[in-house]
């Protein structure tokens, strides 16, 4: 009888060695990678070999904010104690390749009651106390590297973690920095505009005082009016942005959002220069944090599809330890008293009802889930840079012919205020030439801030940190 056990548990072991032989299989992605980018660039990149693309600005101020973001930013830090979290989990999947060892004390009273014996005292119960203290170990021998397997794949999520956590600065600084250009762009529309609301109001006294000297029509009169009250609601609009751009740059940065917001608005938007670009779009991957998540994220995936299979194996324990037992607590620290005792233990898994093959076949649909996240996150990460850098050589055209647009309008709305001063034109065309002026560098400032934050876009991209990670 003894012999068929052993031929049973053989056979077992057997079988179930012969299923996960495979073990060892990983999948493998099949992109196909060009050797250079497809948007061809007409800019020369910089010679300066930048690290950090917040100083490529080389504003103050603006490095400064997003310091202090990417140290006072709740959701950043709420990420932060997460990714501790996760750090944590692995150690603790790390201990169990360890034994583990508690000390013990349990004591225990017991009363017997002896029925049909004639003892001389005529008793018929007697009390006995048992004391026993010692060392418990136990440990799982780790045959078929399931535990580290476990621990490994621990390691990788968190690592996976802490990428995803400096692809969560990284993004944050870009707000920031988009938040900050937006509150300068602002600033300059609202200067651009008080000097709109001037000149509409030069038009209207100049208009007025026409009127009264019956030289100008009422209807002239009240298109010098509106113009005026339209300036100033553009006015009031841009200084209500004003206040919405301050506090959103104060809750990026675990800020009281007050609105109010020491900015210096003398500056002008920077000029930009195309920093160096990888060589080749793969070395995009070696460079972005969300790439490197997700690529751990897979390879964490294969060690638990792997687990799941090795659950199908016998599992083997070793239990014991040193101790004493006595009657009396006291004699517990007698050495004659002393003893120990060894035990192991092996589980093999028969009937479960299904489910380790269900926990196979989850993860295995994991492993496919994280490679499919793989290949959309670096085909996004290609469509990113491809469409900042085509985006910014339309923009610059763009720049171009709006700067000299804005320039010959300028010049135009001069020469037609002059012109109806002299009653060559109308007041109609004067109006609408100097509107058309204001739009036009409106438009400008809008512009120049769509280049930076496309250039933004583009330092996102390639995966370039913006500041220090120790800032």
């Amino acid at each position: 009888m003894m012999n068929l056990h052993i031929f049973i548990t053989l056979s077992s072991l057997l079988f179930l060695s012969c299923q996960t032989r495979h073990l060892d299989e990983s999948p493998t992605t099949d992109s196909n990678i060009p050797k250079s980018w497809a948007t061809k660039i007409n800019e020369s990149p910089s010679d300066t070999n930048q690290t950090f693309w917040a100083e490529s600005f080389n504003i103050p101020s603006l490095t400064e904010l997003i310091a202090q973001s990417l140290k006072k930013n709740p959701d950043l830090i709420s990420l932060s104690e997460l990714t501790i979290v996760t750090g944590e989990d692995a150690t603790i999947a790390g201990t169990k390749l360890m034994p583990t060892a508690n000390a013990e004390l349990t004591g225990s009273r017991t009363k017997r009651n002896l029925i049909g014996f004639n003892f001389p005292d005529n008793s018929t119960s007697f009390t006995t106390n048992s004391f026993s203290s010692g060392i418990n170990i136990s440990w799982e021998l780790d045959l078929w590297g399931k535990i580290k397997d476990s621990h490994s794949s621990s390691l990788k999520k968190f690592n996976a973690t802490l990428a995803d956590l400096r692809a969560a600065r990284l993004s944050l600084s870009g707000q920031v920095a988009k938040a900050w250009f937006a509150a300068l762009e602002n600033s300059l529309q609202i200067k651009l505009t008080q000097k709109t609301v001037n000149t509409f109001a030069q038009n209207r006294s100049f208009i007025d005082e026409r009127y009264r000297k019956g030289l100008a029509t009422a209807l002239e009169q009240k298109l010098a009016e509106a113009s005026y009250q339209s300036s100033l609601s553009i006015l009031a609009q841009r200084e209500r942005l004003r206040n919405q751009l301050a506090q959103s740059i104060q809750l990026l940065t675990g800020e009281y959002p007050s609105g109010e917001l020491d900015f210096n608005a003398s500056q002008n938007l920077p000029d930009l220069q195309l920093p160096q670009l990888p060589p080749t779009p793969s070395k995009v991957i070696q460079s972005r944090h969300d790439l490197t998540a997700a690529f751990l994220s897979l390879e964490a995936a294969g060690l638990d599809l792997k687990i799941a299979k090795k659950n199908l194996l016998p599992s083997f324990t070793l239990m014991g330890g040193p101790g004493s037992r006595a009657e009396s607590i006291k004699d517990l620290l007698d050495e004659k008293y002393r003893v120990w005792d060894i035990s192991g233990g092996i589980s093999q898994p028969i009937f479960q009802a299904g489910r380790l093959k269900a926990g196979i076949r989850k993860a295995k649909a994991m492993q496919n889930s994280a490679l499919a996240n793989l290949k959309t996150v670096t085909l996004r990460a290609f469509s990113e840079v491809e469409d900042s850098l085509n985006s910014d050589l339309f923009l610059a055209k763009e720049e171009n012919s709006l700067e000299s647009a804005s320039q010959a309008l300028s010049e135009a709305a001069e020469i037609s205020w002059e012109r109806y001063q002299k009653g060559v034109i109308a007041i109609f065309d004067t109006l609408d030439t100097q509107r058309r002026s204001f739009d036009a560098q409106s438009r400008l400032l809008q512009l120049k801030k769509d280049r930076v934050f496309n250039r933004i876009n583009l330092y996102l991209a390639i995966g370039m940190d913006a500041i220090p990670n120790e800032s």
